[in-house]
């Protein structure tokens, strides 16, 4: 007897293809990066939200790695598109709530916290390049939590 094995799914195909190279394009110029990469960015970021917004409400926190995370905030320049995204697949949209540092809160270590985000990408389906999800996770430097069930940081947040 054989077990059927299903293939990771590439987040792009969420979107509409020329809208994911428009994204991709406009990634890589802003930071600097090939083409490659900024689409490897960009496809792990909506994987990161389409993973949010499914996540659910008792599931610990996601966090953000500073690799992806430009795409994540190229995503939100495009506003209609951003909207259409969640709500094309009925989706509570994740909201931006970025942490400004003040008060003291700090994010946990990225090693403790990116591989849950790395677990929950895959469990929901999606391709990860795990490269991506190596670097850290910091008020200073990214954007840290969805904000779902159990958020350390309450002013810190990417919510839904």
């Amino acid at each position: 007897m054989s077990v059927a094995v299903m293939e990771a799914t590439p987040a792009r195909t969420l979107v509409d293809p020329a809208f994911f190279e428009r994204l991709s394009l406009r990634v890589a110029k802003s930071h600097g990066l090939d083409q490659e990469r900024a689409e490897a960015v960009t496809d792990q970021a909506i994987a990161y939200l389409a993973t949010c917004a499914q996540k659910p409400e008792d599931a610990p926190p996601l966090f953000m790695s500073r690799a992806v995370d430009p795409a994540w905030h190229a995503f939100l320049e495009y506003t209609r598109e951003y909207d259409t995204f969640f709500a094309s697949h009925g989706w509570p949209k994740v909201n931006h709530n970025p942490c400004d540092g003040f008060g003291g809160k700090i994010y946990p270590p990225a090693a403790d916290v990116l591989p849950l985000t790395v677990a929950a990408i895959e469990s929901a389906g999606f391709r990860v390049a795990p490269e991506l999800w190596e670097e850290g996770a910091d008020c200073g430097d990214t954007c840290g939590d969805d904000g779902g069930g159990g958020n350390p940081l309450p002013t810190c947040e990417h919510s839904h």
